[in-house]
């Protein structure tokens, strides 16, 4: 409908519905006409195992910027079998990691045991972290100089009760600001 209407309005404007002239002769026009007014675009289905994002939920991949000018990515969950001396398991759940990416965008050297991260299920509920130093799982530490970056994996294990949503949020300072990032699990 909206497509009818802008096409419509495109032909009007050009003349192409007859001679706006009032003297009968036609006018050539070197300049092509002007676009018609964007059209809304559609946004594309989610995936029938995703829950609608609620207000301020980003999905995986996506960076927050804080106050401050710190940004944070969470990618996007896979699953992983955790090392015998992994703490945090249990072995009827399922263990997913994500890499979170901090760039320091303030003017200051950033203390990276600041930045706390939080998993949750799809019920809002908090899940367990997994620390797995033989690969290489252990929250950030030290300190970040401004306009670089740290990387590191965080991993949960969530319950079988926790539906197919994996929610991570990520606080960066004393601000109370956090990021929170939503998604399905692999």
């Amino acid at each position: 409908m909206v497509l009818a209407v802008g096409v419509a309005g495109l032909l009007v404007g050009t003349g192409a519905f007859g001679d706006d002239d009032p003297g009968g002769g036609a006018t050539a026009s070197t300049t092509p006409p002007a676009p018609p007014a964007s059209a809304p675009r559609e946004t594309p289905a989610r995936p029938p195992s995703a829950e609608p994002a609620a207000e301020g939920l980003l999905p995986f991949g996506t960076t927050h910027r804080y106050a401050d000018g710190v940004e944070v990515t969470v990618s996007a969950p896979e699953r992983f079998t955790p090392a015998e001396g992994a703490a945090g398991h249990k072995a009827e759940n399922t263990a997913v990691k994500v890499d979170v990416t901090v760039r320091n965008g303030s003017g200051e050297r950033l203390k990276l045991v600041t930045v706390q991260v939080q998993g949750r299920d799809g019920d809002g509920r908090e899940v367990a972290g997994v620390f797995d130093a033989e690969q290489g799982i252990l929250p950030l530490d030290g300190d970040l100089l401004p306009g670089r970056r740290a990387v590191a994996t965080y991993a949960f294990d969530v319950p079988p009760r926790s539906g197919d949503v994996l929610e991570v949020g990520v606080t960066v300072g004393f601000t109370g600001d956090e990021g929170q990032w939503s998604g399905p699990l692999p």
